[in-house]
C-alpha cells in the first residue's frame, strides 16, 4: 500500500492511523490484487496475507504459522508464506509501526513493558474480531 504519511510518523503520533484502518486498507489492497477471487475466497486469502504480516510484525516465525494453517487444513507451504511476506514488507513495517505507538501508549498509561504487549494483543485480538 502507498500511504500520504510514513511509518515514523505513524510510531511517533505525528499522523494517527489505526489498525482498523490498516486492516481496512489492506483489505481492499488485497481485493485489487484478486479481483476474480469470490467472497470466500477473498477473505480467506486476505486472513492468511493478514496473518503474514502479523506474524512478522510480532516477530513471530513463520513455521508457527505454517503449523496453525496445517492445523486448519490449509494447503500452504513455507516458500509460499514467504513469498507473502516478501511481497508485504512495507505493510509489515506499518503494522509494526501501529504496534510501538499503541505500546507507547500504553504505557504512557503507567502500564510496564510486560503488560503493554499483553495490552497490545487484547486489542489486537478485539480488533480482528469486528
Amino acid at each position: 500500500m502507498k500511504w500520504n504519511f510514513t511509518c515514523k510518523q505513524v510510531a511517533k503520533g505525528e499522523r494517527a492511523y489505526t489498525l482498523q484502518e490498516f486492516r481496512e486498507d489492506y483489505f481492499c489492497e488485497v481485493k485489487d490484487n484478486f479481483d476474480d477471487y469470490d467472497p470466500e475466497q477473498l477473505d480467506a486469502i486476505f486472513s492468511l496475507a493478514y496473518d503474514v504480516c502479523y506474524c512478522t510484525a510480532i516477530r513471530q516465525d513463520l513455521n508457527t504459522l505454517l503449523k496453525h494453517c496445517e492445523d486448519k487444513g490449509l494447503q500452504v507451504d513455507i516458500k509460499y508464506l514467504e513469498l507473502i511476506q516478501n511481497s508485504n514488507l512495507e505493510n509489515i513495517e506499518m503494522l509494526k509501526a501501529i504496534f510501538a505507538k499503541k505500546v507507547s501508549e500504553f504505557m504512557d498509561e503507567g502500564l510496564d513493558a510486560e503488560a503493554s504487549l499483553k495490552k497490545l494483543e487484547e486489542y489486537h485480538n478485539n480488533v480482528i474480531a469486528d
